[in-house]
């Protein structure tokens, strides 16, 4: 399904006024201890979804009702904290559908080596990487000790880990055997950062499918957990 920009923009509103307002129980402990961000005092939110959902309306002495409505979700940003807070609004009847967290993560592809240089790493796959340097080159944080290669594919940090996981695998999977061929001559592997809403539930799990995709790949996983935020009232 898709909207025009005045749509989307109407949408918003409604979810906007959830923010200034707040209705839902989540909505008023979340916003009474963290702040969503603002740009001329507008809410800014990194990314929006557009799902068809299913919906259950239940009555005393009644059966319960299920349809299937399309939900837009707002992943609104937070000032100074890697979280989003995210507010769904029924597309057809313009209600506020549900409110969540989302724990920010990111993934992505890094590999190292003391013999080759960064095109020599480049050119063992298809894939275009987002960053790299030579060994001895100058960078930012000085001489490079070793060379090094990094592939990104997306800056936006609101979705789940698991979800940020499957992006990554899927670009990459693109060229296996090129990325394979990167991880048999560098040191090679996937970084995963994931920030953890002090109220939430903490954990990190991957499904029998994400384990052998990285298996395919013969890459190793790295894990850094942050822990943020302040604790819900």
């Amino acid at each position: 399904m898709s909207l025009s920009a005045k749509e989307i923009e109407d949408l918003k509103r409604i979810a906007d006024a959830e923010l200034k307002n707040p209705q839902w129980g989540l909505s008023k402990q979340f916003l009474e201890v963290n702040t969503i961000k603002t740009i001329n005092d507008e809410y800014i939110y990194e990314r929006y979804k557009i799902d068809n959902k299913e919906f259950r309306y239940a009555e005393a002495g009644k059966p319960a009702i299920i349809e299937n409505h399309y939900e837009i979700a707002f992943y609104y940003m937070l000032q100074n904290q890697e979280t989003f807070f995210c507010v769904g609004v029924d597309i057809n009847t313009k209600n506020i559908t549900r409110v969540f967290m989302v724990n920010a993560s990111y993934c992505y592809l890094k590999a190292y080596s003391d013999d080759m240089t960064l095109m020599e790493m480049a050119n063992l796959t298809k894939t275009k990487y987002s960053d790299g340097a030579s060994k001895g080159e100058k960078t930012k944080r000085g001489f490079s000790p070793v060379s090094w290669i990094e592939y990104r594919f997306t800056n936006e940090k609101s979705y789940e880990l698991e979800e940020s996981l499957e992006m990554l695998l899927d670009e990459l999977e693109q060229d296996k055997d090129g990325i394979k061929k990167l991880a048999e001559k560098t040191d090679a592997n996937i970084n995963i950062c994931k920030y953890q809403y002090i109220s939430g539930n903490a954990g990190i799990s991957f499904t029998k499918e994400a384990i052998n995709r990285l298996n395919e790949l013969n890459l190793e996983v790295f894990i850094d957990m942050y822990i943020v935020g302040e604790r819900m009232k």
